[in-house]
């Protein structure tokens, strides 16, 4: 009984229980210490299971917010890829060229990438660290333009991404150009274009109605996955 009165506590019903018990009996919250004690699991057992509640309704939320905006999210024009521009599992990725996670994860990404012939991820700019990661973004969307989205996706990733102790130059810039085999002056002059410009604004727009606050942040037909996952997790929630 007091086990089940010790898990019971850590839920919202549980700690109107405990109180309700403490009131009727003083003796209870020296009872239930104990049975803590003896059965320190039953803390770490009802911690998980509210987390996994409160991850299931924030799921739940999102996606009554992603599900209406879908059919903008995978349409072709949405941004630039990588994968079989013909694959038949979407999967829309937003993601911020300065952010450290992204650039961790982007191993696996890629690695599915690479394995898989039946998966296009769509690459969405999404800003979480200001004035780098809008260059960076704007960088990434002007090298679609010359048909290198995926070679400069890949390099910036080895450039950038790590805590903006390598800031976006120019120096740093053409690097990329080099590696992705851009033309630098082509791709500084389209990186404040109207295309670019256009680009940007709808995927920040359909970014803010959806509620992404963090990167990286997956889309798929039927489900949300905000932040990273090891590389299985991640090929199996892309099917």
């Amino acid at each position: 009984m007091l086990a089940a009165a010790a898990a019971l506590t850590f839920s919202a019903a549980g700690a109107a229980y405990a109180q309700a018990q403490v009131a009727e009996d003083p003796a209870f919250t020296a009872k239930l210490r104990a049975s803590l004690d003896a059965n320190p699991e039953l803390i770490t057992q009802a911690m998980e299971a509210a987390q996994n509640k409160q991850r299931q309704a924030e799921q739940a939320d999102m996606l009554t917010r992603v599900d209406p905006a879908r059919p903008a999210l995978f349409a072709d024009d949405f941004g630039p890829f990588i994968g079989n521009p013909n694959g038949t599992v979407r999967v829309v990725e937003f993601v911020d060229y300065a952010c450290p996670i992204c650039k961790s994860s982007n191993a696996s990404i890629e690695s599915i990438v690479s394995k898989r012939d039946d998966v296009r991820i769509t690459i969405a700019m999404r800003n979480i660290f200001g004035e780098d990661s809008d260059k960076l973004a704007r960088f990434a969307l002007a090298s679609s333009l010359q048909g290198k989205f995926a070679e400069t996706h890949t390099a910036l990733y080895e450039a950038f991404g790590d805590h903006h102790q390598t800031k976006p130059d120019e120096a740093a810039l053409r690097g990329v150009a080099k590696a992705a085999g851009l033309n630098y002056d082509k791709v500084a002059a389209d990186m404040n274009g109207p295309v670019v410009n256009a680009m940007l604004e709808k995927q920040t727009e359909l970014a803010n109605q959806i509620g992404v606050s963090g990167t990286p942040f997956f889309v798929t037909s039927d489900a949300v996955y905000p932040g990273a996952a090891p590389e299985e997790v991640m090929n199996e929630a892309f099917r």
